[in-house]
């Protein structure tokens, strides 16, 4: 089972007359090509596969549940709005107030978190010798020992961490809490562009390891 985790500083708005009339904003429609990438196969779901967004402006936790996911679909419209639904529950009647798992849909879950600290705790099977960081690497100063794919045993029993913002200063602190208390390993993937991409050839590569 892989877990992605994307690291987001910035919180999207947008409303469903936005997406009924195609104008999703292009933050929103990045975040959905990762939803899609993610889970959705030709005719099904990829149920091995869990995703994390973290919104660090909003302290909360989004998570997408492969094994439970409903009502996905592969198209942008169905992401947005399963999307729009879960961050609603920040704002509306359906408010999250505690630091449990609430269900927004089926398959999605959300979640408050005291501090950005506390987000690996909240990751299904994580292994303290399983998480690997993916960035560009547009400062290899902060990024030692870095591997290459090809070095990880078995890339399924990973969670893969991406942040949204290259360099941000939300990544950089997440970043040194989770040194002091895991083993944190560094992935170049820089010859791929976009977070969408990064989990494509990732679950490619899965795929293959399956074949043989």
């Amino acid at each position: 089972m892989v877990n992605f985790l994307i690291l987001i500083e910035k919180f999207p708005k947008f409303s469903k007359s936005d997406i009924d009339v195609g104008k999703t904003p292009i933050y929103v429609y990045n975040l959905c090509s990762i939803i899609r990438e993610s889970f959705c196969l030709s005719y099904s779901i990829r149920k091995n596969n869990n995703l994390y967004l973290y919104f660090e402006s909003l302290q909360l936790l989004i998570k997408y549940e492969g094994k439970k996911l409903r009502f996905l679909g592969s198209d942008e419209r169905s992401q947005a709005l399963l999307l729009k639904r879960a961050l609603a529950k920040i704002n509306g009647d359906e408010k999250v107030k505690t630091q449990e798992w609430e269900k927004s849909t089926p398959g999605i879950f959300i979640k408050r978190l005291p501090n950005s600290g506390s987000i690996l705790e909240n990751i299904n099977n994580i292994l303290h010798n399983k998480i690997v960081f993916i960035t560009e690497f547009e400062n290899k100063n902060l990024y030692p020992d870095v591997i290459n794919l090809d070095d990880l045993d078995d890339i399924s029993e990973y969670c893969c961490i991406f942040p949204y913002s290259q360099n941000s200063q939300s990544s950089l602190r997440f970043l040194q809490v989770i040194k002091e208390n895991y083993n944190l390993k560094y992935i170049n993937l820089s010859n791929i562009k976009g977070i969408e991409n990064k989990i494509l050839y990732i679950n490619f590569r899965i795929d293959q390891s399956k074949n043989f």
